[in-house]
């Protein structure tokens, strides 16, 4: 299976779908009288070495949200058949994508939060004669991102006070619910609440939330238990 670069991802997209940008750090985007929802893709594509990274699939999400991007785009119901209703851009909203590799630093994806969140709407020239080439520079709809906990807490907090959504598929850290700090955080996927509270029970041989007969564990004997994590945002989360 082919590992495919950041770069040479950005150059397909860019040659299968025009309205995705293939300069995100500019994040040019045709205008064409439609309304852009752009979304900014906040994930680790190398690690701090700079070697490429996928452990936890950002290429293949990319692909995933690029090619979703483009079918809603053009209408193309080849996987979702219900989109090709969408044909000839129906709903009068266009769709827009750039990278963001945050290398798993927070540092590093707190800039780029900053510099996201900080674009206003702004016209600026083609270089055409015509007009016609008009793009416009646009803050995001929603941050989709990042991966880890320990990055997704500081970015979003920066979006939230911003008033820009974000939402992450991964991060699962149970202090990512704190409404008060992280105002319009959400994601996909359950919080460590949901799979260390179960194991405990299960170890404990006690039951888990149903509480009848059906929910109850087999005696494991065990009564002491050490817990090994990563002292980061998600390591510390779970582990308490």
């Amino acid at each position: 299976m082919k590992l495919w670069t950041l770069a040479e991802i950005s150059s397909e997209l860019a040659a299968a779908a025009p309205q995705i940008s293939s300069t995100p750090d500019n994040n040019l985007v045709t205008l064409n009288d439609k309304s852009l929802c752009h979304l900014p893709y906040v994930f680790p594509f190398t690690d701090p070495s700079g070697s490429p990274f996928n452990s936890i699939g950002t290429y293949e999400g990319l692909a995933a949200i690029a090619l979703a991007a483009q079918h809603l785009n053009t209408g193309d119901g080849s996987i979702v058949p219900e989109v090709a209703a969408l044909a000839g851009n129906q709903c009068g909203v266009q769709f827009s994508v750039a990278a963001f590799d945050t290398a798993l630093s927070e540092s590093i994806a707190v800039d780029q939060i900053i510099q996201i969140t900080d674009r206003n709407s702004q016209f600026v020239s083609g270089g055409a004669d015509d007009g016609n080439n008009d793009m416009l520079l646009r803050p995001p709809c929603v941050i989709l991102g990042a991966a880890r906990s320990a990055v997704t807490m500081p970015t979003s907090i920066i979006s939230g006070l911003r008033g820009f959504p974000q939402i992450s598929p991964i991060s699962t850290s149970p202090a990512l619910d704190d409404k008060s700090q992280y105002k319009y955080f959400a994601r996909t996927i359950p919080n460590d609440d949901g799979t260390s509270v179960p194991l405990i029970a299960r170890l404990n041989g006690g039951t888990t939330s149903g509480g009848n007969d059906e929910s109850k564990s087999s005696l494991w004997g065990v009564n002491f238990l050490a817990v090994m994590y990563v002292d980061d945002a998600y390591g510390n989360a779970f582990a308490q």
